[in-house]
């Protein structure tokens, strides 16, 4: 099967050809300097370790990137949290990486958008996810922490020891249904409710969605350990209009499982028309 998220018309989008970190840092000016996408895997082979995006500047984010992957100890988490995950695998594995990027002029919110979709087509077409993405990382290793808090990561000692943010992804979600109807990419929400019902709604694991009332139209997509408390939280910010809440429950979901499904849901709505809920990534006031 052909695998399309290697090729260079990915997503709908235009790719530069794939090169790799050395060729990146002897040469920079082989990277534009615009905002967009970047997609990074491990030299001769074929799965992706990581997808992410940028407003600022590609060259610069990707550089900063590479030079963190490539240092002798474990890089800190900071400023790009992908690199310490780089950095585990190629002190594991010997893996060197190589990279392709897109120009992408878009809002914040959709470039955003634009990374969960691309990462969603990836969990789609290779049953898994990437590599470093939803906070997967290394069984044999513990990462690096912000500078400020001077923690720096490496392997861990104990062969007994593993780090749990490593296993099996999530089975990824396929199209169906509308982002307000109860089959939403087959999964079984629960009706929508209204702020009255919140006490209702259990302190369990799981991903939800937010509607107006007004509009009928998603707002905002999410996922929770804690159910009742997130959505009683999200109840006290100003959404413009009266909300309702649906919600399904993950209970023996792990973390990264979590942002597994929160991303396939998020992609699939933006696959519609190249657009998130109306305050997906922004910040809300209460």
């Amino acid at each position: 099967m052909s695998k399309t998220y290697l090729s260079d018309t990915w997503g709908g989008i235009t790719w530069t050809p794939w090169l790799t970190f050395n060729q990146v840092m002897k040469t920079k000016k082989l990277l534009p300097t615009s905002p967009g996408m970047y997609r990074i895997k491990p030299v001769g082979q074929s799965h992706l370790m990581y997808v992410g995006q940028t407003g600022r500047n590609l060259r610069e984010r990707l550089t900063d990137l590479i030079r963190n992957t490539n240092k002798e100890q474990m890089p800190f988490n900071d400023p790009h949290t992908a690199a310490p995950s780089l950095w585990a695998w190629k002190d594991a594995e010997g893996w060197e990486f190589e990279c392709s990027v897109a120009i992408v002029e878009m809002t914040k919110e959709n470039r955003e958008g634009l990374e969960c979709f691309l990462l969603w087509k990836y969990r789609v077409e290779m049953g898994e996810s990437t590599f470093c993405n939803h906070g997967r990382f290394h069984q044999d290793y513990i990462k690096s922490k912000s500078r400020k808090s001077g923690f720096r990561g490496g392997k861990l000692h104990s062969k007994n020891v593993k780090n749990q943010t490593w296993g099996n992804s999530s089975t990824p979600l396929h199209f169906q249904g509308s982002p307000i109807s109860t089959d939403f990419m087959g999964l079984p929400w629960l009706k929508f409710i209204t702020k009255e019902q919140l006490s209702e709604v259990p302190s369990s694991k799981g991903v939800y969605r937010i509607k107006g009332i007004e509009t009928n139209s998603l707002l905002y997509i999410g996922q929770s350990k804690k159910l009742k408390e997130r959505l009683k939280e999200h109840n006290r910010k100003e959404w413009g209009q009266e909300v309702e809440f649906s919600y399904f429950i993950l209970k023996d979901a792990t973390d990264y499982h979590l942002k597994e499904i929160e991303n396939d849901l998020i992609g699939a709505f933006y696959s519609i028309d190249k657009s998130v809920p109306t305050y997906q990534f922004k910040n809300l006031k209460g």
